[in-house]
């Protein structure tokens, strides 16, 4: 028998009285302490985020919604990609007959995760993202002379500045933030069509950037970056 260490706890009424109602819907009408226990146990798989196990309710509603599927997937008219949807929908339904939700983590890794993006992370992208919108549309309005300033007191990049996203190896959350306001909410659409992939890591670069253009931003209304502006601005991502 495996080692048990007694627990002591207090509990209010009103909670103790929603635990004998629990137990008391038990096939086996546990005793109080056991009815905790496995309380204890199904809130830790519960909030697990190692296992995908859907409760029976859970389990009946996927099923019902594999069946409709089907249902939709034979009776459309175009036929295209109808065998790899028709092999989802099976492999939905062998899973709940036979509780092989682990197989569900292993095939729909994209659908089964526990990712979520970091709101701090979020509001630095679309900082820098902001920051640089204001920087390449006042570089287009400048004239020759402001230009060659920009070239002669930043270096040679500086002819044409442009946001290159962040690094997809070493920043994947950071670019995948920024891909999704462009492609799917159309924010910042003068980056539509960039990878969003720098290469390399620009993070800590733009996040020293931004910094500085916040003590800016307030001042831009109904005008855009000075060049004196845009030269500390771009200084800052190479110090």
């Amino acid at each position: 028998m495996p080692k048990a260490e007694r627990v002591e706890l207090r509990l209010d009424t009103d909670l103790i009285e929603k635990v004998d109602v629990w137990r008391g819907e038990q096939a086996d009408l546990p005793s109080r302490s056991e009815a905790i226990r496995r309380l204890v146990e199904g809130g830790l798989v519960a909030t697990s985020q190692r296992h995908f196990r859907p409760t029976n309710p859970e389990k009946l509603t996927m099923w019902m919604l594999a069946q409709i599927r089907r249902d939709q997937i034979s009776g459309r008219k175009d036929k295209t990609n109808s065998e790899y949807d028709i092999k989802d929908v099976e492999l939905i339904e062998q899973a709940i007959y036979g509780g092989h939700f682990w197989a569900l983590d292993w095939e729909m890794t994209g659908i089964l995760h526990n990712h979520v993006d970091d709101p701090k992370r979020v509001s630095l992208v679309v900082d820098v993202m902001d920051m640089w919108n204001f920087i390449e549309r006042a570089c287009k309005a400048f004239g020759a002379v402001e230009k060659r300033r920009l070239v002669d007191e930043v270096g040679s990049w500086a002819e044409d500045p442009k946001f290159a996203g962040f690094d997809g190896n070493n920043e994947g959350e950071y670019m995948g933030i920024a891909q999704f306001l462009v492609q799917k909410l159309n924010r910042f659409e003068d980056f539509k069509g960039r990878s969003m992939n720098s290469h390399s890591p620009t993070v800590a670069r733009y996040g020293k950037m931004a910094a500085l253009f916040e003590t800016i931003r307030p001042s831009l209304i109904g005008r855009d970056l000075s060049v004196d502006e845009v030269i500390k601005l771009l200084k800052r991502e190479v110090a």
